[in-house]
């Protein structure tokens, strides 16, 4: 299903799952409402795209309310170019993947794939979204690569190792590399400080996730 209110693009990514994923049945929906008379009408659907400011969804708690009726959905946030309190959101409410308008056909398609192999996605360019530091940032957080900040974002959505490794498509051996290398960089020795740390460092650009207090 997809859920858009731009019949121009609900058209082009309705296309994209025909032409990439050869997609035989999908739903076009223009608002809140329709999505979930939609899917009480087909509850066996298998993914739903959905923009993250279809009308009368609510935000984040329309995510969540999905989530909540329909736990073998898999729910893709389609939005414009992505900012990471957006994408730690959409990931915290449960969403399994954000992907940007502005992706090629192809990526796109590649990131539903993902999604319906079991996989969680992310924008390949979050660990670019960075906040401004702050004059009292220690050095530490700014010399965590990439690969490093992607992991302790998704940690920091409260996923787990194998999840992590899954969703960067890397052992989870490997996470844990990355993980210990971060842990060492950030002066941490647990995944909570190392969430916590990280959200200090981004100050106010970064939203209190859900379940952050349960992570061990």
């Amino acid at each position: 299903m997809v859920a858009d209110d731009q019949p121009l693009y609900r058209a082009g990514l309705v296309a994209t799952l025909q032409n990439h994923l050869a997609a035989e049945d999908v739903r076009e929906e223009a608002d809140y409402g329709g999505v979930l008379k939609g899917l009480a009408s087909a509850p066996d659907t298998q993914l739903l795209s959905i923009d993250l400011e279809l009308p009368g969804m609510g935000n984040l708690d329309g995510i969540r309310r999905l989530r909540r009726h329909y736990p073998e959905l898999k729910v893709i946030v389609v939005a414009w170019p992505p900012v990471r309190r957006s994408v730690f959101s959409a990931l915290s409410a449960g969403a399994h993947g954000f992907v940007s308008k502005r992706c090629a056909p192809a990526e796109m398609a590649a990131s539903f794939r993902s999604v319906l192999d079991g996989n969680i996605y992310i924008p390949s360019t979050v660990c670019d979204l960075q906040a401004e530091p702050r004059p009292d940032d220690h050095d530490g957080p700014h010399l965590l690569t990439c690969r490093q900040r992607q992991v302790l974002t998704l940690l920091t959505a409260g996923k787990s190792n194998k999840e992590i490794g899954r969703a960067l498509m890397i052992s989870e051996s490997t996470v844990k590399v990355h993980l210990t290398a971060a842990f060492r960089l950030l002066g941490v020795h647990s995944r909570m400080a190392a969430a916590a740390a990280l959200q200090q460092q981004r100050g106010s650009s970064q939203p209190d996730l859900p379940g952050l207090s349960a992570l061990g």
